[in-house]
């Protein structure tokens, strides 16, 4: 085939490309060879962070007999748009990742016009690998999420009852009240004791009082001399009064 005819097979293919993406397709110099296409990759479905993809190709002077000279990168490394906990994002290991995965299907269309066919690849698989680490993203939350429920759950759950502990625990409370009554005894003795007035040397009746304010004392002894059993002699009475008298003193 001579390099005219190249040309023309080069020439006709930007063409299809430009009415393809109208709006992706860059020329990148006043090399008519070389170009670039941006490649939105994004999937609803699965609810991806989207990000874009720059397709550079050049044509060597034999294309399509022979693979293009192409390069992919990320066209919105300047986005600032927040990033979520389960927003995958593409990084080098991807890219490179995706640069075998194009140039594979080239290879695959060799001898014919491929940049169309590499770059509708190059989006399919960039959605998977976006799709995958995604998933990933979210099972990892899942799994923090979980252990941090269980590990909350754990400060809820008591030690388990068996019958061991139970007569530990028994042995335990019974002493706990034993202790609790016996200082409760204790405790009321010294109150009541507390309570109890003594009894003054000066408060004490006579034997006369308290036969003057207890009438039956004296019925009683005076059934005792009726029988014959005693007999009183009344004159003690002062005596005893007196002599008490005189101690108090």
């Amino acid at each position: 085939m001579s390099a005219e005819h190249y040309a023309e097979e080069q020439q006709n293919e930007i063409e299809i490309l430009q009415s393809i993406y109208p709006t992706e397709f860059t020329q990148e110099s006043d090399d008519p060879r070389r170009f670039s296409l941006t490649i939105l990759v994004d999937d609803y479905v699965d609810d991806l962070r989207p990000c874009t993809l720059q397709l550079t190709v050049e044509y060597t002077k034999t294309y399509p007999d022979e693979l293009p000279v192409f390069q992919i990168g990320l066209a919105d490394e300047g986005n600032e748009a927040p990033v979520g906990d389960t927003d995958a994002q593409l990084d080098t290991t991807d890219l490179e990742y995706l640069e075998q995965k194009t140039r594979e299907i080239a290879e695959e269309s060799m001898g014919m016009a491929m940049v169309f066919t590499m770059a509708s690849n190059l989006k399919e698989v960039a959605v998977e690998r976006l799709g995958q680490k995604t998933k990933e993203l979210r099972r990892q939350k899942e799994e923090r999420i979980q252990r941090e429920i269980e590990a909350e759950a754990a400060k809820f759950v008591g030690t388990p009852v068996t019958r061991a502990s139970f007569l530990e625990w028994k042995a335990r409370f019974d002493a706990e009240m034993t202790d609790a009554a016996r200082l409760a005894a204790e405790a009321e003795e010294k109150t009541a004791g507390a309570r109890k007035p003594a009894v003054k040397k000066e408060d004490r009746l006579t034997g006369r009082q308290l036969f003057e304010q207890d009438k039956s004392l004296a019925m009683s002894d005076s059934r005792f001399v009726a029988d014959g059993e005693v007999s009183v002699d009344s004159s003690r009475f002062a005596k005893d009064e007196e002599e008490l008298s005189d101690a108090s003193d």
